[in-house]
């Protein structure tokens, strides 16, 4: 008797040693800051913040580009899918206005996807800090 209860403690305690925290499926938005990098060309790679806020019914938030912040213009939060877009201009070369369109996907506290402006295109990728 005493044996099965050391084998039946044993395998608990290993199960817990061995399983893996679950990832985070809720269908809250995705608020807080943020960190990672995204492509300009290639391999070459640059950091990059978002800082998202669940306002109301609404997702606001800031993207720090180098020394630049820059509001969101739009922002969207699909909990069922975990897809995520965000609009935001940057002044560009010779102060002509970017646009920026971006999609992604939340997995945990892991954003990935894919970011666009006039014939530039890139992916990033970013964690919840």
């Amino acid at each position: 008797m005493l044996a099965k209860k050391i084998a039946f403690i044993t395998l608990i305690l290993l199960s817990a040693c061995t399983s893996r925290p679950a990832v985070s499926t809720s269908s809250e938005p995705p608020s807080g800051m943020w960190s990672g990098d995204y492509a300009l060309d290639g391999d070459r790679r640059e950091p990059i913040r978002v800082d998202l806020r669940w306002e109301g019914a609404n997702l606001t938030g800031l993207v720090y580009a180098g020394p630049r912040s820059l509001p969101l213009t739009k922002a969207s939060f699909k909990p069922e899918t975990r897809a995520i877009s965000i609009e935001f201009d940057a002044e560009g070369n010779g102060g002509r206005i970017v646009h920026y369109l971006i999609d992604g996907k939340v997995s945990g506290d892991v954003m990935t996807g894919t970011w666009t402006h006039d014939d530039q295109h890139g992916d990033f990728r970013v964690k919840k800090r």
